[in-house]
């Protein structure tokens, strides 16, 4: 197999310097399944990475990063898998401290691999990625835990990011009212085209300090940004309402017990990482292809071309970015 171009994060005089590349499979990590990459995307924690924020990516040696991909196996020396499978791979070490999507080919375990509903096309399944799995098990776990359209409005912060989008383009076609919490004035026609009935402003949402603010109506919850945002949204949500968390922008808050005593709130925690066994992941995917597909992808996804990767990295941590950066690694025809 001939070289292959990739993107690489060297870590110098501890300062991470990226570079696109010319590899072979040797420069590459070994695994049982090789994967010709279609599609990946940026997420927060790729953009931290690439800019050294977090120490999320080993240092011991170059890392081609990305935790995101969809493909097509090449090989497999797992019988699971075989010439011209389109799958999936999201999180585990992915991108992180072993090799990853950004580069033609990737080499990985078995045990990480999600084969493709066919309902699902291989720019669908980045549109999704770690952002739709989060949306996706938010959801499913909220209707686990009894949330109906019927119960009422489901409040949904960050709400133009990748996660939020997805969760509200996916809760819109479910039939739910979805209210928009969002910064970003700007994009509140975005926000409705993707199904949002209603937007609050974030300043106006976080004026109300009340424990407990009277006349809350929000059924349930999907925070995704964590800090304070939580606090309120917990004191905004009915009795026995249900708050998900997937987001930690902010880490610490400082809240009271009374929604939870008073109010009987639940918070339902969100994590897509290893600690998602492959069967959920799954069936998660499964829905992800029937009744939780989005139904605006080119609406909520940005596709750049894979040379323009390192310089769309600092949008995300100038806040500019909306919805999903899909990243189109080798040449498709959608």
């Amino acid at each position: 197999m001939e070289n292959f171009k990739a993107f690489r994060v060297h870590t110098v005089d501890e300062r991470p310097v990226c570079k696109f590349e010319q590899l072979s499979l040797d420069d590459i990590d070994d695994g049982p399944v090789l994967i010709r990459v279609a599609y990946s995307a940026i997420t927060y924690k790729d953009a931290m990475a690439a800019r050294g924020v977090g120490k999320n990516v080993r240092t011991d040696r170059p890392c081609v990063t990305g935790v995101d991909l969809s493909g097509t196996v090449i090989r497999s020396a797992d019988p699971r898998f075989k010439e011209g499978d389109r799958v999936a791979v999201t999180n585990y070490q992915l991108g992180t401290y072993h090799d990853g999507a950004y580069a033609d080919y990737a080499r990985v375990p078995a045990e990480w691999v999600v084969p493709l509903p066919d309902t699902l096309s291989l720019f669908e399944a980045m549109v999704l990625g770690t952002s739709g799995l989060t949306a996706a098990l938010a959801i499913d776990r909220l209707q686990q835990a009894g949330v109906r359209p019927e119960h009422g409005p489901i409040a949904i912060s960050g709400a133009s990011g990748g996660v939020g989008s997805l969760a509200i383009n996916m809760l819109a076609k479910l039939g739910h009212e979805v209210v928009a919490i969002s910064g970003k004035p700007e994009q509140s026609g975005y926000l409705r085209e993707i199904g949002a009935s209603k937007i609050l402003s974030r300043d106006d949402f976080m004026r109300d300090q009340a424990p407990m603010v009277s006349g809350a109506y929000f059924a349930a919850a999907l925070d995704n940004v964590g800090g304070q945002f939580l606090d309120r949204l917990c004191a905004n949500v009915k009795p026995h309402g249900k708050v998900a968390i997937a987001g930690m922008v902010h880490v610490e808050t400082k809240m009271t017990v009374l929604p939870f005593v008073l109010r009987s709130v639940d918070i339902l925690g969100i994590n897509v990482s290893r600690q998602l066994q492959m069967p959920e992941r799954q069936r998660l995917w499964q829905r992800m292809g029937e009744d939780l597909k989005p139904t605006k992808p080119d609406v909520i996804a940005k596709v750049i071309p894979f040379e323009a990767l390192d310089r769309t990295m600092d949008s995300f941590f100038e806040v500019s970015s909306v919805g999903r950066v899909v990243v189109e690694v080798t040449e498709q025809h959608r």
